[in-house]
């Protein structure tokens, strides 16, 4: 185990693993100030929650620790996550599962740190739902970019046709507008489901303003890092949202389509941008 924490690849993932867990830390406390400013009056001390210090009834230190742990903790699961195909079919499946359930407990702790505790089990199903949610949209997308890793072995070793090029391919992309229309015409009927009657928190703030951004960012991501910009995705994600716009809202919720449109642009070109300059430099 050591020998392979040691070998570059390893210190990659550690690093990576102490990079993210820095950031979640720093969004954190700056998430709980910020919470805590809004309070009438303003909490003290502003980095951690009156209401946990009032329910654990520990010093600020000790609580501040605490929260900044499950921050790290959390940051550093998500910097340690493995590609999804790395090993046997099982032990693919096993670390999956333990990934995930470490991950969901100090998500759920983080959750709690920050102001945000359930005030039932549906409570702690919402947000741990959400949580799944994006964690199985980015296991299919490190999918399919091990998929293309595979596909560039294949190419190179002349097994395979060369890859399709230009900023409207549509034959490369069907995974991710499978992916896509996935999300954006079957989640929300979905989410309607699952709505309570007097506010409709999952389809009027949740889907529009978290999961419908979080996903076009992290799909047009994807695509640019593996095939470069790629200008059909974004005008798919915009479009794939008029349905769903008509059907279970109504024409004030139009902004949905430009939403998914300038996430699903931003990731693409980002992920395009990467991809140049990793290419650039194995020149």
């Amino acid at each position: 185990m050591k020998s392979r924490m040691l070998t570059p690849l390893g210190r990659q993932r550690l690093l990576w693993a102490a990079v993210c867990g820095l950031l979640a830390v720093v969004a954190v406390l700056l998430f709980v100030a910020w919470r805590g400013s809004l309070a009438v009056p303003p909490e003290e001390p502003l980095l951690v929650r009156r209401a946990v210090l009032d329910a654990l009834g520990w010093p600020v230190p000790a609580v501040l620790a605490l929260e900044l742990a499950l921050a790290f903790g959390l940051g550093a699961s998500v910097g340690l996550a493995v590609p999804p195909m790395e090993g046997s079919g099982t032990a693919v499946a096993a670390r999956t599962a333990v990934h995930l359930l470490c991950s969901s407990a100090l998500f759920a702790g983080v959750c709690w740190v920050c102001g945000l505790p359930p005030a039932n089990w549906q409570g702690l199903f919402l947000l741990l739902g959400l949580y799944w949610l994006m964690y199985l949209v980015i296991w299919l997308l490190r999918y399919l970019r091990w998929r293309a890793e595979l596909d560039a072995i294949r190419r190179a070793l002349g097994l395979a046709r060369p890859a399709a090029g230009g900023v409207w391919q549509a034959r490369p992309l069907r995974p991710y507008l499978l992916l896509a229309g996935a999300l954006e015409l079957l989640l929300p009927p979905l989410l309607r489901l699952l709505d309570p009657p007097d506010v409709p928190a999952w389809t009027g703030l949740f889907y529009p303003f978290l999961l419908l951004p979080f996903f076009c960012l992290a799909v047009g991501w994807s695509a640019g890092h593996r095939f470069g910009v790629t200008l059909l995705l974004p005008v798919a994600c915009g479009v794939l949202t008029l349905p769903g716009v008509f059907l279970i809202y109504n024409h004030t919720a139009l902004f949905q389509a430009g939403a998914a449109f300038v996430f699903a642009l931003a990731g693409n070109l980002l992920g395009a941008l990467v991809r140049s300059l990793r290419h650039s430099r194995k020149r």
